[in-house]
Formats: C-alpha cells, sequence, structure tokens
C-alpha cells in the first residue's frame, strides 16, 4: 500500500532537478496539485505500488512539460 505524499512530492522534484531537467524545478501549483489529486490517496478497492506512482507521475509530469513548454 502506498501512497504519495508532500513529503515524496519534493524527492521527485529533487530527482528531475539532479537528472537535468533544472528549468522545471520547482514543479509548477497545478500539476503538484494534479499528481496528489491521482495518487495522495488509493482508489479502493485497488491499491498503488511504489512503481504505480514512479511511472504514472513520471507519464504525468513529462506529458505536462511536454504540453506546456514555452
Amino acid at each position: 500500500m502506498a501512497e504519495l505524499t508532500e513529503k515524496d512530492l519534493m524527492k521527485i522534484e529533487d530527482y528531475y532537478y539532479l537528472t537535468g531537467y533544472k528549468h522545471w524545478y520547482p514543479f509548477p501549483c497545478e500539476l503538484k496539485k494534479k499528481l496528489l489529486a491521482i495518487y495522495a490517496k488509493e482508489p479502493f478497492p485497488h491499491e498503488w505500488t511504489e512503481q504505480d506512482i514512479f511511472e504514472g507521475s513520471r507519464k504525468i509530469i513529462m506529458d505536462y512539460f511536454k504540453n506546456n513548454s514555452n
């Protein structure tokens, strides 16, 4: 059983910053809200795994910055 917390979200932001996506840091509030809305609570009766959160958030983050680039 896993859920995304504010602390986890900060770790994800740090990860992208340290891996070369410095212009994405910090994540926009809109993106943070979207990630927390999806992964902060588990969809009963299903359960998130750490892998579900990592892969799902990665896809959302990549799509967000691909579609919202200047």
